[in-house]
């Protein structure tokens, strides 16, 4: 019969706070889900999107939150006796990783990287070399060069010249896409390609004079 359980399947309740509301969920899950599995199921039912980072809690009998983060934490939650039920936290942003160019930054989806471009890469040129790619088009392919990347998206205006600051780049991680779309912008063109296994959008650019030693006291552009 449609919607009946079998052996292999159970249901679970969600919640999410948004601005002081609460909402609840139902959910059909595999007995065995992983917990990659569980959070993309339950940001998609709270249309929740993968530049924002969560975190995952199990409310236990007590009616206390207890954080899951490992698979054998949610085997234990899946394990009640009762209808386990999960609330989602959307986290403030938080730096996860810092790289320097050109470094490919790496991470799971929904997580926040910071690159450093010197001076030296801030170039027109630079962007527009021959050996480096970019693929896409707003949302790239985790192994697009960053540079080529600033300028294709218009969020700095290289100059001729290394300039008097260097750059740091906050990244935002996503999951692959099935298809990238490539375009032309500022003198600059990226590739179509896909399927490919990881994303990234830049969320900001700030920039810090050469001398400066305390990279992340810098200007936003």
């Amino acid at each position: 019969m449609s919607g009946r359980l079998n052996n292999d399947t159970m249901i679970i309740k969600a919640k999410r706070t948004n601005h002081g509301e609460t909402t609840a969920r139902r959910i059909h899950v595999e007995k065995d889900i992983k917990l990659e599995e569980l959070e993309y199921k339950i940001r998609e039912r709270f249309d929740i999107s993968y530049d924002k980072g969560v975190e995952l809690f199990y409310v236990d009998e007590d009616n206390d939150r207890v954080v899951v983060t490992f698979e054998d934490e949610l085997t234990l939650a899946l394990g009640s006796n009762k209808v386990p039920v999960f609330e989602i936290v959307v986290k403030p942003r938080v730096i996860d990783s810092e790289y320097t160019y050109p470094q490919v930054p790496r991470g799971k989806p929904g997580d926040c990287v910071e690159i450093l471009v010197e001076s030296q890469f801030l170039t027109l040129a630079n962007a527009m070399r021959d050996d480096t790619k970019a693929w896409g088009t707003y949302a790239y392919t985790n192994d697009s060069d960053i540079v080529k990347v600033l300028a294709h998206s218009e969020k700095i205006d290289l100059p001729e010249n290394p300039p008097p600051f260097n750059a740091i780049i906050t990244l935002r991680l996503l999951p692959g896409n099935l298809k990238y779309i490539g375009s032309t912008s500022q003198g600059i063109t990226t590739l179509n390609y896909g399927p490919y296994d990881s994303s990234y959008i830049i969320e900001s650019v700030r920039t810090v004079p050469i001398h400066e030693k305390a990279y992340f006291d810098s200007n936003d552009i």
